[in-house]
């Protein structure tokens, strides 16, 4: 017996270590967002640039959201490109009345013979081809900035050297018990791949923020592989053409976007769609490795206190019991701290109750996901007729 307590005290010491270890690292993406937004905007320096919004049937979004973009107070004359996928909602009609008034507004139409091709891929490369800048910015039509020196602030991360600019999206603030899940979810995600990326490679970007250097765009045919899938047009074009060198991040409070939260069928649609797309992507194996380690350690560290406290239990040692219970809970402190610190740092609302659930059943929203993604039609992920 006391072999087998010698040997699960020091599993527990192990596990305990790296458990501190990776708990850390979320505060990381909230450090990098405090010290980008500490640094002075460089007006001087900023290249030309347009944004590029992808919009289907969303009208009144853009009727809510379009003049924000617009009125960004950047340092030089900046584009704003609509490309109008197919709505039938008045879409085309309230951009030709805002033209008149804003100069650097323009839209773009997917033509109505684009059947048989992935519209997102297509809307975006239209985007690019539309503008005269160096640099695109593509977001979507339900997103928005929060203030007017939102372009300058993102576009401040740009080097000569990157090709293209990671940035920070997060959900609309909402007392919704259901969205709050969302919030978490997506902000812990990001807590994870954002770092990666700036560390390691870029493993995949966001569809709702994104920065490419127009020019690299066409030295590499833009979207010349995987051209098949219907979405993930963001991730594959970073995930397989920028490398650890060539990805900026710029997430700054000024330079996050917001986005409305989306209903239910859409935000699960997006996961599935998800599963199919990281099926295409590159040098997948170490994120996957680190995301792993993230979710199941801190589960397996508790499956071993308990596991060490009923032998202990056995053995009537209560004094190392009650060691043991003290040093399980420090690291879930550390990560309240860490995680919440970051939240504060994006104007998220912070969950310390509720922590300890949402990270538990983070393997299981991925499980159910996966899930979902085997038992689907793959014919739904491929390009068709629409």
């Amino acid at each position: 017996m006391l072999g087998a307590t010698v040997i699960v005290i020091c599993v527990n010491v192990v596990l305990w270590v790296l458990t501190i270890m990776l708990m850390c690292q979320y505060a990381r993406l909230g450090k990098i967002g405090c010290k980008q937004s500490a640094d002075d905007i460089k007006h001087t320096s900023l290249p030309s640039v347009a944004v590029v919004i992808l919009a289907q049937e969303e009208a009144d979004k853009l009727e809510k959201h379009l003049t924000l973009f617009l009125n960004q107070h950047y340092p030089q004359d900046y584009q704003v490109i609509v490309v109008d996928i197919h709505s039938t909602d008045g879409t085309l009609k309230l951009l030709e009345k805002m033209e008149e008034t804003y100069h650097n507004l323009s839209h773009s139409s997917v033509p109505a013979s684009a059947r048989d091709i992935s519209m997102q891929r297509l809307a975006m490369t239209l985007g690019v081809k539309t503008a005269y800048t160096d640099w695109v910015v593509f977001t979507q039509a339900d997103c928005y900035p929060e203030s007017q020196e939102w372009l300058a602030s993102f576009m401040n991360a740009v080097t000569p050297e990157k090709n293209a600019i990671l940035g920070f999206t997060k959900y609309a603030a909402c007392d919704n018990w259901l969205m709050q899940k969302r919030q978490f979810f997506r902000l812990w995600q990001q807590m994870v791949w954002i770092p990666f990326a700036e560390n390691h490679y870029p493993y995949r970007a966001d569809d709702t923020i994104l920065a490419y250097r127009k020019d690299y765009f066409f030295s590499h045919n833009g979207f010349a592989s995987d051209t098949k899938l219907m979405v993930g047009a963001a991730t594959l074009l970073v995930n397989k053409n920028i490398s650890c060198q060539q990805c900026g991040i710029s997430i700054g409070r000024k330079a996050t976007l917001l986005q409305e939260n989306p209903l239910p069928h859409t935000w699960h649609q997006e996961e599935v769609f998800f599963m199919e797309t990281r099926r295409h992507m590159t040098y997948k194996h170490l994120y996957r490795t680190w995301y792993a380690l993230r979710v199941l350690v801190p589960i397996l560290f508790t499956l071993s206190c308990i596991a060490s406290v009923i032998l202990l239990a056995l053995q009537q040692q209560y004094i190392i019991i009650s060691v043991l219970a003290i040093l399980w809970l420090y690291p879930y402190i550390v990560r309240d701290k860490a995680y919440n610190k970051t939240a504060r740092q994006f104007n998220i609302k912070s969950c310390h109750l509720t922590l300890p659930y949402l990270c538990t059943v983070l393997p299981l929203w991925d499980i159910m996901a996966w899930l979902k993604w085997r038992f689907t039609n793959k014919r739904e992920f491929r390009k068709k007729f629409v």
